[in-house]
């Protein structure tokens, strides 16, 4: 990596967890650490990064799949965290004790600026107490990360407009996720406008954002039981392909691996 450059992986990504690393020449965060603190360690070494080297932690909401590793690594290598007051509120007293200079109260909106890497969060229509998604500004590119998303509202479409990567949520197919095993209440959670989104909205999305000049995009937070990777993929390239746009010509997609690290993206 280019000292002017940024990466951005996923280590984890999916019903079972999720954390993604964003590392610049001098920064180094995570977006949310939603496994056992060891697996973190592990994945980090496995794309050659350290946990000890981490500027923060920002946490888009208290769901388990986001926070699970939170208050560990936080804990054993004093790493802060940005996270807004009510998801704050939320989990404080289910990850443990956190020292009080580690947490960083930030409101959605609002630019922090952590050495050479600004990030901004916004607001996601999700069931959790006041969920986020970040924008994340390197000087000279941007990234946007938004799962855990029930509909795609206009809101986030600016909030990630122009962004040059954005790690999107294709959570389920609504046929398997019709015929599944989940009780009735929780498809209807998942399916509702703050559970998840489908591979088809996010075909739309995507259409949407890449209007307004996004290139490169993820496919983030599948769910195990009603997604696979192949089918996501196809669903979204047939809606794009409806709207005249071709992957791998006009922009490039690529999937989020659930349990190993994904392969790195240089801005």
């Amino acid at each position: 990596m280019k000292p002017d450059q940024t990466r951005a992986v996923t280590l984890f990504s999916g019903s079972s967890g999720n954390a993604l690393l964003v590392e610049s020449g001098k920064t180094r965060l995570l977006v949310d650490a939603g496994v056992c603190g060891r697996d973190i360690e592990r994945a980090m070494a496995h794309v050659e990064a350290d946990p000890r080297n981490l500027d923060g932690i920002l946490v888009t909401h208290e769901h388990s799949d986001h926070v699970s590793g939170v208050g560990v690594l936080a804990r054993r290598f004093r790493i802060p965290l940005y996270i807004n007051q009510a998801t704050w509120n939320a989990l404080r007293h289910s990850i443990g004790k956190v020292s009080p200079d580690l947490v960083h109260l930030i409101a959605p909106g609002e630019q922090t600026i952590v050495k050479d890497l600004a990030f901004t969060s916004f607001r996601t229509p999700h069931d959790a107490v006041d969920p986020v998604g970040y924008r994340i500004d390197t000087g000279r590119r941007q990234l946007t990360v938004m799962t855990d998303i029930g509909h795609m509202a206009g809101s986030l479409v600016e909030a990630a407009a122009g962004s040059d990567l954005v790690f999107i949520e294709a959570n389920y197919d609504p046929m398997m996720l019709e015929h599944g095993p989940y009780p009735r209440p929780l498809k209807e959670r998942i399916s509702g406008t703050h559970g998840h989104l489908s591979n088809e909205d996010c075909g739309r999305a995507i259409f949407d954002l890449a209007l307004k000049g996004t290139a490169r995009f993820v496919l983030s937070h599948l769910s195990r039981e009603n997604n696979y990777p192949d089918l996501a993929m196809d669903t979204v390239v047939r809606q794009l392909a409806v709207h005249g746009i071709e992957v791998g010509r006009d922009i490039q997609i690529q999937v989020a691996r659930r349990h190993q690290p994904g392969d790195p993206i240089l801005l």
